[in-house]
């Protein structure tokens, strides 16, 4: 088995645990290479080496997509879920269009399953939402309020194609490696997977800032702008810019101020939050605001592993 093939069951195995067969093309761009054995191969080595695996009764294929053989058939699941993802996919479009209309916003994607075409009937719409540096919590203050008045915002029950608001970053605070733990390829692919709801420069510059996921799946920065975003940072922004104007400096301050204590006081009486707790599921600074408490980052990770050697003992 050579080491392309090793890569391509390696990615294989982690897309196996979500249920979610993949193209070829896929399996080159998601390509898990931490060897460095197979950065240099192309799309059509990619098939080649396909090929050989399903002669070796390793991988199988069904209506184009590819999956490790040993699982059940998930090609009709996940175009199942490919349908399920397009009105929520078109929510998120509404919901950026009018975060976006609020001042200090810059930029706003959609992550974790729904990016990836993964989402269930009753997922709902997690969203990573970049600010302007110094004013992350009235930034966030903004958004909540008017996802909230719109009934669109997650919370309590209120699940099923709803905005998750969960992840905030400052625009000068792009590099997310400090959440990484020793082993974490769900953080790797969460960022090799986000879905651009609004063009701008924002969005090269995150892959940039994060290129050290490259040492693992270095095709992802083989493609430019692979998926265009549905609005222009520059639209609806009008009225955003004169509010920013006017909080620049003195009363901008004072209000960022008091958003952020009244921000950190809630988040504090939260009886369920993991802060302080030693992990990178919950983050609260003036950067970075990062609330996942059911983070599974971990427990995923050694699933992967497992999984990984289970797949290569069998051919070698």
């Amino acid at each position: 088995m050579t080491a392309l093939e090793r890569a391509i069951l390696s990615t294989l195995s982690w897309f196996d645990l979500w249920r979610q067969p993949l193209t070829t093309f896929e399996c080159w761009y998601y390509l898990w290479d931490e060897d460095g054995a197979a950065v240099a191969s192309k799309p059509g080595d990619i098939y080649s080496s396909l090929l050989n695996l399903l002669k070796l009764g390793a991988v199988k294929n069904e209506r184009g997509f590819w999956q490790l053989a040993s699982s059940p058939a998930y090609a009709a699941e996940r175009l199942a879920r490919a349908r399920w993802s397009i009105p929520k996919r078109r929510r998120a479009q509404r919901a950026a269009k009018l975060i976006m209309s609020l001042p200090f916003i810059r930029w706003v994607a959609l992550a974790n399953t729904l990016a990836a075409e993964g989402a269930g009937p009753e997922s709902d719409i997690d969203l990573l939402i970049v600010v302007q540096p110094g004013r992350l919590y009235l930034g966030r203050l903004l958004v909540t309020a008017l996802t909230q008045l719109l009934g669109w915002r997650r919370h309590g029950r209120h699940v099923t194609n709803r905005i998750c608001l969960s992840f905030y970053i400052a625009a000068d605070n792009l590099n997310i490696k400090s959440l990484a733990y020793a082993d974490d390829p769900y953080l790797i692919y969460w960022l090799a997977s986000l879905y651009p709801l609004v063009n701008s420069s924002i969005e090269p510059e995150l892959l940039q800032a994060n290129s050290w996921i490259r040492a693992f799946i270095p095709h992802r920065f083989e493609v430019d702008n692979l998926v265009k975003g549905w609005l222009n940072s520059a639209e609806n922004k009008g009225l955003a810019r004169v509010t920013e104007r006017a909080l620049a400096r003195g009363l901008g301050n004072v209000i960022e101020y008091w958003a952020r204590q009244f921000q950190l006081y809630l988040i504090k009486r939260h009886r369920d939050s993991r802060l302080g707790d030693g992990s990178t599921a919950v983050v609260v600074n003036d950067s970075m605001l990062k609330f996942h408490e059911s983070d599974q980052r971990e427990q995923l990770a050694a699933r992967f592993r497992a999984r990984q050697r289970e797949v290569l003992a069998t051919l070698t």
